[in-house]
């Protein structure tokens, strides 16, 4: 299974990621910026940060000193508003078996599985916060976080021990 957000839904967060490292400094972003720190293609950066602005996540001010900036502290903002924002709610509308073979109209085998493993999710999602997010985004960036055990883009990237042996 293949669990990832949708382009808009990644450059959202992107966006939002930019925003909430740039908090403390109380500068707003020009697009420009975004655009540059987080490959947000150009063609959807003023689109997405409207979405985040529309959501209550960001502010804008036209003008030269202007941009966009968070509302509210990142450690105030859930990284479920910000997926939400651009991915729309996140709960399922239809039926986890999609077309199959559907034996009740309300209610299939997979429902309950399907909606506690939703609401898990979400509870996951709403527990961190975009300053958490932005945390561990800096530790990347300076090559001080650990990779995982099972990175999510398996055969990618090759540990140092397996390099070597490789050598």
């Amino acid at each position: 299974m293949n669990m990832t957000l949708s382009k808009r839904g990644d450059y959202v967060v992107r966006s939002a990621l930019c925003l909430a490292r740039a908090y403390e400094s109380g500068q707003y972003r020009k697009i420009r910026e975004v655009v540059a720190e987080m490959a947000v293609p150009r063609t959807f950066a003023s689109q997405i940060l409207g979405e985040l602005v529309r959501a209550e996540i960001a502010v804008s001010k036209a003008g030269r000193e202007g941009g966009y900036r968070l509302a509210l502290p990142p450690e105030k903002i859930t990284v479920l508003e910000v997926v939400e924002a651009g991915e729309g709610p996140l709960r399922s509308e239809r039926c986890a078996l999609g077309e199959g073979p559907c034996r009740w109209d309300l209610v299939c085998p997979m429902h309950d599985t399907w909606s506690a493993a939703t609401a898990a999710l979400r509870d996951t999602l709403a527990q961190a916060t975009l300053a958490s997010l932005a945390a561990r985004d800096e530790a990347i960036e300076a090559g001080t976080y650990p990779t995982p055990a099972e990175p999510h883009r398996s055969g990618t990237r090759q540990s140092a021990a397996a390099t070597a042996t490789q050598g």
